[in-house]
């Protein structure tokens, strides 16, 4: 959907209050009951998840993990992810939406509280994997899950409503465990402090379980049948990967390990790491507002590059800077560029391979995304063990440098493909 603030002049007879045009605007989508159902479990799924994740980390360094072994976990989580993918989407296609989620809402949690108790390596790595399999499930279910529950008129509403509170569930979540496991402990003089970040995971896993409620008074049905190749390799695939797997790979590299940097080596108390990422998290909607002016301007593959080489510049600052404030908001300025490059790859994408090919390049893309990002995470943890986090923020700018000019060595000639967007 193209908007455009100058399509129309709007007279004063057409106008009337702004309030109430939001409000006819709102009732015109008619978003069913049904899809509202499915808001509520998404957004308990959300929370309960990203608060689950926010902590994990964390808890596993206040158990002695050193960094090698936390990347290690992480990218078995990931790899599990990319294993489960297809086999989950045929599973989808033979039982239905409905059966799979029910299955996603039980057996992830049940995998994340036993992630809390059981603190042996191998223990670990396995829980971690399979968590992966099962968190397959949503990715592969959410979008097919609302174009069932909505209509052509109101589908792009009812997407940019669910995306909307994704991200907002996400600041939600940094806020609250930010501050619950200090409460816990001043309340509770008992509880160490592997206890009370243990206790709001198990809280968030059982949140996260309680989708199950909603999901169960869903009339998803079966999906439909669709007899299609199940992949096709598009030529021009060979030119877009490289450059977008060197990303994946600086984007998987240092943010999980964000806020064991501001905890363990800038002295930053747990309240103050989980207002960074809320930050963090804020400054990825301000980009959301603000990288389709960008794009609009330079074309889609000189506003990637321009995003990763602000990445290069605020990543390395980021190794040198000395004072707290400064950190922070490179930092800041790092994710909110990091994330604004995603909807460049994917609609350079999607507008350079026919549309009977988008399904299967999209697949590619976010097969090679996982699994550059699940590497990345395991060799950025070896090199802080061994070399320091300042190695890794080098690494980082010069992959993102590589990355920008790729992007516009192998893709610089469609600059010309431009995205949709609101600020069209």
């Amino acid at each position: 959907m193209q908007l455009s603030l100058n399509d129309a002049e709007i007279s004063p007879e057409q106008s009337g209050s702004i309030i109430e045009r939001l409000r006819a605007s709102w009732s015109v989508q008619k978003l069913s009951r049904q899809f509202w159902i499915f808001f509520i479990a998404a957004f308990l799924f959300d929370f309960g998840l990203g608060l689950f994740f926010f902590l994990f980390n964390l808890f596993l360094a206040n158990a002695q993990f050193n960094e090698r072994s936390i990347g290690y976990i992480s990218s078995a989580l990931t790899l599990g992810n990319v294993c489960a993918t297809i086999p989950v989407s045929i599973l989808v296609r033979r039982h239905g939406l409905q059966k799979l989620l029910l299955i996603c809402f039980l057996v992830l949690p049940a995998l994340s509280i036993s992630r809390t108790v059981f603190l042996h390596f191998g223990a670990q790595v396995a829980l971690g994997f399979l968590s992966g399999v099962a968190l397959s499930v949503w990715p592969v279910c959410f979008a097919p899950s609302i174009a069932r529950l909505t209509t052509d008129r109101n589908r792009v509403f009812a997407f940019s409503i669910s995306f909307a509170t994704g991200i907002g569930t996400g600041t939600l979540a940094g806020l609250v465990g930010g501050w619950a496991p200090d409460l816990l402990k001043s309340n509770y003089h008992s509880l160490s402090s592997v206890g009370g970040i243990r206790t709001v995971l198990i809280g968030s896993s059982l949140l996260t379980m309680l989708a199950v409620v909603p999901i169960l008074n869903l009339d998803l049905g079966r999906p439909a049948q669709e007899d299609r190749r199940l992949f096709a390799f598009h030529p021009y695939l060979y030119e877009f990967l490289p450059g977008f797997a060197i990303w994946s790979f600086v984007s998987g590299s240092f943010i999980p390990f964000a806020p064991i940097y501001f905890q363990k080596h800038l002295g930053l108390s747990l309240s103050n790491v989980g207002l960074i990422f809320s930050s963090s998290q804020l400054a990825q909607v301000c980009a959301i507002l603000i990288v389709p002016f960008l794009y609009r301007k330079t074309g889609a593959s000189a506003g990637i590059a321009s995003t990763q080489i602000v990445a290069c510049v605020a990543i390395l600052m980021l190794g040198v800077c000395r004072g707290t404030s400064s950190a922070i908001l490179c930092y800041l300025i790092f994710t909110a560029v990091q994330f604004s490059a995603g909807p460049g790859f994917y609609g350079l994408l999607m507008g350079s391979v026919p549309e009977s090919e988008r399904s299967s390049a999209s697949a590619a893309q976010n097969l090679i995304g996982s699994l550059s990002q699940a590497g990345s995470a395991a060799l950025t943890g070896t090199l802080i063990v061994k070399q320091g986090y300042g190695s890794v923020f080098h690494a980082n700018a010069a992959l993102a440098l590589l990355a920008a000019l790729i992007v516009l060595a192998f893709l610089g000639y469609r600059r010309g493909v431009r995205l949709p967007s609101c600020a069209q």
